[in-house]
């Protein structure tokens, strides 16, 4: 699913099976549920458990000696968690809202593959964005990924998609490299622009999928004065 963001941001075409909600998903006796601002692992302390995530969205980040964190990745439904080499947490993973968890004892090698496969594009691709990417293409992109995550169903007029934002303001720019500020000013020029919409600041409707993702991909310029 995480594909829509990054081949997208190169200019190929939208995928509109990106944006199908997934179905409710049967968890075994052994699934955990752990409200918002959970610790699931930490970094440094001895590996963790592998895990899937069923609902919800979890940050993984790195911190620096000094207490400076950076997200390196919004995990979201069907994902694995714990997955990588060495006795060590290479990172943290904390729940952004509430989230379940299913701890999986057994791992197929097609299902590491995978994960691992998918670890490494989206941190090649982290660091296009963090090293290349202006302000309104970090946000652009960030709102693509986490609409495929986390869409859900909507009411709203055909062509729009709907999604829950689980990240604050100052977790998406611990995220994208950026100031709180910058990130909201983002919001505030997308919405003018008339490609996004928030009435809650936790739930996102994307009015324009098409015209965002040039953005994100570099090929339209951000003119909050001109509704596309």
């Amino acid at each position: 699913m995480y594909h829509f963001t990054f081949t997208a941001a190169e200019g190929q075409p939208l995928p509109p099976q990106g944006f199908i909600p997934r179905p409710a998903k049967r968890t075994g006796p052994n699934a955990m549920q752990l409200p918002p601002r959970s610790t699931i692992f930490l970094q440094g302390y001895g590996r963790a458990p592998q895990y899937r995530v069923v609902e919800g969205c979890v940050a993984l980040s790195q911190s620096l000696p000094d207490g400076r964190r950076q997200i390196i990745d919004m995990v979201g439904p069907g994902r694995l968690l714990g997955i990588g080499v060495g006795e060590r947490n290479p990172c943290s993973a904390e729940t952004l809202s509430y989230v379940t968890l299913e701890p999986v004892l057994e791992v197929e090698h097609g299902d590491i593959e995978r994960g691992l496969e998918e670890m490494v594009l989206r941190a090649q691709a982290h660091a296009t964005l963090l090293g290349r990417k202006t302000a309104p293409e970090r946000v652009a992109s960030a709102i693509l990924d986490l609409a495929v995550q986390f869409v859900r169903v909507s009411r709203s007029k055909r062509g729009t998609i709907c999604f829950n934002l689980y990240p604050t303001r100052g977790e998406l720019a611990d995220w994208l490299g950026l100031t709180v500020e910058t990130v909201s000013r983002c919001f505030t020029k997308l919405k003018r622009a008339g490609l996004i919409d928030f009435r809650h600041p936790e739930i996102v409707t994307l009015l324009q999928p098409a015209a965002l993702a040039e953005i994100a991909a570099g090929n339209r310029p951000l003119d909050p004065t001109h509704r596309m």
